[in-house]
């Protein structure tokens, strides 16, 4: 399996390259020595159900604190797959997706997902393969389109030897809608990945929403934290 099957370099073409990695890290930097203070207000409140988060490619949970924490202010519960550090679908990792999901949703009793980037994608393998767990997924700023167009490539290059073989043979059928409603969040700002590549088929149970900003602070977007507390009160 090359790596070329899973991610490419943009080409001369597309606006994503170096450039736009480090408007992304400096956005980043920002939004973490001054968090948004226009939040937004009177949104759904939850019920007190079960949300799983699970962290972008390079990330780890501690990635997905500032998401978290509005969603628990919004009422719900928050839960991690304890992961320190997102480096793929790696064996390891799947299993240990799959051994919270089996904790936190037994069977009759489903949960919804979010995944950022990365973690949108495997949050989608995980739709379809265990659809009875989950009561929907919502993906921010996720590629869902093999190849993936992002000038992360050479890192991703680095680890896909690494990757479970199953989920290679079924990683183009990702793309395809999974048998719960996945509410997708993309940005024509992004700025790491193709933001063409993070669009659903338009089908029912398939909602692409737009947003504004980079995708290193996506978990932040007060635009974004508005469309999932609307995604997850549906």
């Amino acid at each position: 399996m090359t790596s070329e099957a899973l991610a490419v370099y943009p080409g001369r073409d597309n606006p994503l390259g170096v450039l736009s990695l480090i408007r992304n890290g400096l956005s980043l930097v920002s939004i973490i020595a001054r968090p948004p203070r226009a939040m937004p207000a009177g949104l759904p409140r939850g019920d007190g159900r079960i949300v799983l988060v699970i962290p972008a490619f390079l990330s780890g949970d501690w990635a997905t604190a500032g998401l978290r924490a509005f969603l628990v202010r919004h009422g719900y519960r928050v839960e991690t797959a304890h992961v320190a550090l997102n480096m793929g679908p790696t064996a390891g990792l799947i299993r240990k997706l799959d051994r919270t999901l089996m904790r936190l949703a037994p069977e009759g009793s489903p949960i919804d997902v979010i995944g950022q980037s990365l973690g949108g994608i495997l949050a989608r393998d995980l739709a379809h393969r265990h659809p009875s767990r989950i009561r929907q997924v919502i993906t921010l700023c996720s590629p869902i389109r093999v190849p993936i167009t992002t000038p992360l490539a050479p890192a991703a290059r680095l680890v896909s030897v690494f990757y479970d073989s199953d989920w290679l043979a079924r990683r183009h059928a990702i793309s395809g809608p999974p048998a719960v409603p996945v509410t997708a969040l993309y940005s024509e700002d992004d700025g790491v990945v193709d933001w063409r590549e993070c669009l659903q088929d338009d089908r029912p149970g398939s909602r692409n929403i737009r947003v504004s900003g980079a995708h290193a602070t996506i978990g932040s977007n007060p635009s974004a934290l508005a469309a999932v507390a609307q995604a997850l009160s549906s």
